[in-house]
């Protein structure tokens, strides 16, 4: 642990990162810290860390203090490690540097400048876009074995709350109604009943509490399988078999799986208004909202609460208006409304 929000986090955990890759990294850093992919490569031992334990350090974050972001560096892996190893290749043969000889590296011992002892420039970057949320999470995840630097749940952030009734960490426990749990899939098992010859799954599932198991029953499987699959955000509605009541960790059956992406679109969940007396906005800020409104238009539900302040309160559906709840609509009904006065709630 690093003060109160930063947790170090060790090389060597780092899938394909053994203990030579780390002492080689850790060797090039005492002639400078690295800027580039390009310095990085030019003095590590390549034996030792090569494109594969490379790429792993990237995925993990490792190397977020080099210029460029991820995807790009991934990238220029390739070409910056063929001239690191020419380089490194003439080195080893006692071969002067056609830019500079006599440098031993960035500190510029032996009295030449640094840069002389290395190529004139790095090469640019490739201009690509960065990977998106879920491809950066995912990498992570496969790397690292959990999310470092985000959750997917975090943009279903509101579906989680809403719809979800039970956590990760209360998953287990036996309940007569059924329950829901607002999750990402991170492991299925398929399996087939020595019973029925049928298929099912077994899930391993995670939420900001952590991770539990479910299962999926063959009647269930067989409507569920093309919308259950590795890394999909899902609620997720079942319950408990009798022969379980009052155990601790009773399996949690699923019977129902929607997308959390498809809950605003379906209608479920509602984008409210509200406001209290004496704060009632202006005219002229209702015609604003009145006009983002009916420039979104969309699947999703409008209601408009309001407070007189003494405990008595309203609420209305619209009728005509449905908005595209998207978070551009959000932010710009917020400021005009205040944070506080928009938010979501379940549709009913």
């Amino acid at each position: 642990m690093v003060g109160d929000r930063r947790i170090r986090f060790g090389l060597g955990a780092v899938r394909n990162v053994g203990e030579g890759a780390i002492a080689s990294i850790i060797a090039g850093r005492e002639q400078g810290p690295y800027h580039t992919v390009t310095e990085l490569v030019e003095q590590i031992d390549l034996r030792l860390c090569n494109k594969r334990v490379l790429e792993s350090l990237v995925a993990a974050g490792a190397c977020d203090s080099l210029s460029g972001h991820r995807k790009q560096l991934i990238e220029a892996l390739e070409p910056a490690l063929a001239e690191a190893q020419l380089l490194q290749a003439e080195r080893q043969a006692g071969q002067g540097s056609l830019f500079g000889e006599g440098g031993n590296g960035k500190d510029g011992k032996d009295g030449n400048d640094a840069s002389q002892a290395h190529f004139p420039a790095p090469p640019a970057l490739p201009d690509i876009p960065a990977w998106t949320e879920a491809e950066r999470l995912a990498k992570e995840k496969e790397v690292l074995g959990f999310f470092i630097s985000g959750h997917p749940l975090e943009r279903f952030r509101d579906e989680v709350e809403l719809f979800g009734t039970r956590t990760t960490a209360t998953l287990g426990e036996w309940g007569e109604h059924q329950v829901s749990v607002a999750a990402v899939v991170t492991g299925v098992k398929r399996q087939i009943s020595k019973k029925t010859g049928k298929e099912y799954a077994r899930l391993v599932v995670e939420d900001f509490h952590g991770t539990a198991e479910a299962i999926v029953f063959p009647d269930a499987w067989a409507k569920l399988n093309q919308t259950i699959f590795q890394d999909a955000a899902l609620l997720l509605t079942g319950g408990y078999s009798d022969r379980d009541r009052g155990e601790d960790q009773a399996p949690f059956i699923v019977e129902l799986a929607r997308p959390l992406e498809a809950l605003k679109a379906s209608g479920a969940l509602a984008l409210s208004l509200s406001w209290r007396a004496p704060t009632a906005p202006q005219p002229a800020a209702l015609k604003e909202v009145a006009a983002l409104c009916s420039a979104h238009p969309g699947p999703t539900p409008l209601y408009v609460e309001w407070s007189d302040g003494n405990g008595d309160a309203v609420r209305f559906r619209s009728r005509r208006v449905r908005v595209a709840a998207e978070d551009d609509l959000v932010r710009a009904l917020r400021d005009l409304l205040g944070a506080e006065s928009v938010h979501y709630v379940k549709a009913g």
